[in-house]
């Protein structure tokens, strides 16, 4: 080709066709070449249209999970989505299951002591969201809840030590949990239960005189159709209040009497403001106070997590062999080594380990004869430190108040303590709730005469109590047992004891033949011991028939609690 007369022509890219328009002209409604074209572009370029979220999402998810186009396919994908639901589902129940079991909520250092009492105890195969989480997912939601704000203590370090003991407020209740294994109609109807309480105690002196408890607690329908036992406080509706925030003091207690439908009414005497207007005081502390419907908790308020007392646990250990009471003075010296206070631990184990240097200071025959034993008492008192004491914590035995009876807390005698008078017609009369030690056990109790005290010199009218203050040692709750290291002889002429009492108080009981009874041989050979005093009638002055009745079918014992002659059989 020759180049123009015009000159040379620059060279370009060729230029695109003209799109081809069919007879007649475009195609109403349809795509006009210059879209068409623009649409060519936009594929050229990668450029896609604009499109919505949820658009961009499935088609997403059709790339992951492509629609099944055949029978077997879409079976397939119904069984993966199932699989995948049950295994979220069993995954969600058991990490509920665990967040509610002692291995999860032990976990923190804080809960040191509650977890060293839970796996002692008889409760510890029991989670903790069965007495701490109410059924249900709102009861669940709630834990949770108050689960994070302890956290957020611990993590911020603003955890008050010892951790408060929880709320029974704030507990599933009793209906929900006790209940559930423990249903009233076994324990609290038809003379059930009837339970044998037996325990050895040791004082603190040298020879660490060994006193033994055996009582009984009273069942309902013991003696007669009309004795109640102490479940009846859950029988019937009774309803407290304290003003205390542990509810360690009671100031008023109420129910309605079954029989007559009354409302019956006690005031403790410190909570009284006006005797004459007593109705006053009691809605001042229902008004001030937290009014409480007697459950399981009011007395089993420890049951999950119990810290015994440190006396408590070295009578125990004592009694089981652990600690060898033939070792002097061994009582006292474990209790001043559990109660001594540690900066840590480590320095109370250290402590303990030291009491071979302490016998063999001031017993060295003894530290020399009894290598043993020492050794073995050491190891035992080391354990009772590490249950009942957490140094960081601030806990020991004490630490929490146990209701349950009233050895190491007030316990019954928040109520049971003669001084909660009944109200009637807003007047605080002189009758208060019963006090007396066979309201609940079967003590020794003559029912003939009253305790013969006379009232002055010469006079022959008998009292029922001594007159006078009463010896610091008769509050002991073990007295009844243990009065004898004390009297020396049944004549109390013969001690201090005839300052008030007179022959006829102690006959009461030693003129039955009660006393002649080997206690220590009955639990295992009670026959030969009751043939040995002389008399099984003698057992009647302590027992009600309904303790031989668990295992003998047949009547054994005369009416119970009746006074009996010397020597009668």
């Amino acid at each position: 080709m020759t180049p123009s007369s015009d000159g040379p022509q620059q060279a370009g890219p060729p230029r695109p066709p003209d799109p081809v328009v069919p007879p007649g002209g475009p195609t109403p409604g349809g795509p006009t070449p210059r879209a068409e074209a623009a649409d060519a572009g936009s594929a050229e370029t990668g450029s896609a249209p604009s499109e919505g979220f949820w658009a961009r999402w499935r088609r997403r998810l059709r790339r992951l999970v492509p629609v099944p186009k055949t029978p077997l396919g879409v079976l397939a994908l119904v069984g993966g989505v199932l699989v995948i639901g049950a295994i979220g589902t069993l995954g969600g129940v058991e990490v509920v299951h665990y967040s509610e079991g002692a291995s999860f909520c032990t976990t923190c250092h804080t809960m040191e002591p509650q977890k060293k009492a839970y796996e002692a105890g008889v409760h510890q195969d029991v989670a903790c969201g069965e007495c701490h989480v109410e059924p249900g997912v709102l009861g669940f939601v709630k834990a949770k809840l108050a689960g994070t704000r302890e956290l957020y203590a611990l993590v911020t370090n603003t955890y008050p030590t010892p951790i408060p003991a929880i709320e029974h407020d704030a507990l599933p209740t009793t209906e929900q949990t006790c209940e559930k294994c423990h249903p009233l109609s076994q324990i609290a109807k038809d003379g059930q239960p009837t339970k044998l309480i037996t325990r050895a105690s040791f004082s603190r002196d040298e020879k660490n005189t060994r006193n033994d408890l055996a009582v009984l607690i009273r069942p309902a329908q013991a003696g007669t159709a009309d004795e109640v036992s102490m479940h009846w406080h859950v029988l019937q509706e009774v309803t407290y209040t304290s003003t205390e925030e542990h509810q360690q003091t009671i100031d008023s207690v109420e129910f309605r009497d079954s029989k007559t439908g009354e409302l019956v009414q006690y005031i403790a005497e410190g909570a009284v403001r006006q005797s004459a207007n007593a109705d006053a005081d009691i809605a001042r502390l229902k008004a001030t106070g937290s009014t409480r419907t007697m459950d399981c908790l009011a007395c089993h308020n420890r049951v999950g997590h119990d810290i015994p007392s440190v006396d408590k646990a070295v009578d125990q250990a004592m009694a089981s062999g652990a600690i060898s009471p033939t070792l002097p003075y061994i009582k006292r010296n474990a209790i001043t080594l559990l109660n001594r206070t540690y900066a840590t631990d480590e320095d109370g184990e250290a402590a303990i380990g030291n009491l071979a240097e302490l016998y063999s200071a001031d017993y060295p025959a003894v530290a020399k004869d009894k290598a043993k034993e020492i050794a073995a008492a050491s190891k035992a008192i080391a354990g009772i430190y590490e249950l009942v004491v957490t140094s960081e914590m601030n806990t020991r035995g004490g630490t929490y108040a146990d209701n349950l009876g009233h050895q190491s807390s007030p316990g019954c005698f928040r109520c049971h303590d003669g001084a909660h008078y009944k109200v009637v017609e807003g007047q605080v009369t002189k009758e208060t709730i019963p006090s007396t030690c066979n309201t609940c056990h079967t003590f020794p109790q003559g029912v003939s005469t009253p305790a013969s005290v006379p009232i002055g010199k010469g006079s022959t009218e008998p009292v029922s109590v001594p007159i006078g203050k009463e010896p610091a040692d008769h509050a002991d709750p073990l007295f009844v047992f243990s009065h004898r290291n004390v009297a020396g002889a049944v004549k109390p002429a013969a001690s201090s004891c005839g300052a008030c009492h007179e022959a006829s108080y102690c006959q009461d009981c030693h003129d039955s033949g009660a006393v002649k009874v080997d206690h220590y041989g009955m639990l295992y050979n009670h026959a030969q011991s009751v043939l040995d005093a002389g008399s099984k009638n003698a057992c009647a002055v302590c027992h009600q028939p309904a303790y031989c009745s668990q295992c003998h079918k047949d009547p054994v014992l005369v009416q119970s609690n009746a006074k009996l002659s010397k020597g009668s059989g």
